[in-house]
């Protein structure tokens, strides 16, 4: 609980080595690093297009909630995943990404009680 209190307070980013790209050929989206080239989802695009260090966790969730508010119809809007449940997936996805190197997560930022 105490990673997901930190990770859910930091301010992710893109590591240094990565970017994204939005190839118009082949209409995807694309990470790009030494070396290597990752396919993106729409999904994983929309939350790694958000990580540029000035905002949360919570924050990008709330982002991304709205952007689905936006496209969603007014009588769909239960469809939408809940806010604890997005940030909770969106948590798992950027820790993964900071496993692999791609997104660098500051540990060392104090925990607010407020974003939970």
């Amino acid at each position: 609980m105490v990673v997901k209190q930190i990770l859910a307070n930091s301010f992710p980013k893109l590591a240094a080595k990565a970017r994204i790209k939005f190839d118009k050929v082949r209409e995807q989206n694309l990470l790009l690093l030494p070396e290597r080239v990752v396919v993106l989802n729409e999904t994983a695009a929309s939350i790694l297009s958000l990580c540029d260090g000035n905002r949360t966790v919570h924050t990008i969730s709330e982002n991304l909630r709205a952007s689905l508010q936006t496209d969603t119809e007014t009588e769909d809007s239960d469809k939408l995943p809940d806010l604890n449940t997005m940030k909770a997936d969106i948590s798992e996805f950027l820790w993964e990404m900071a496993d692999q190197g791609w997104v660098v997560i500051d540990k060392h930022v104090k925990v607010d009680n407020k974003e939970q």
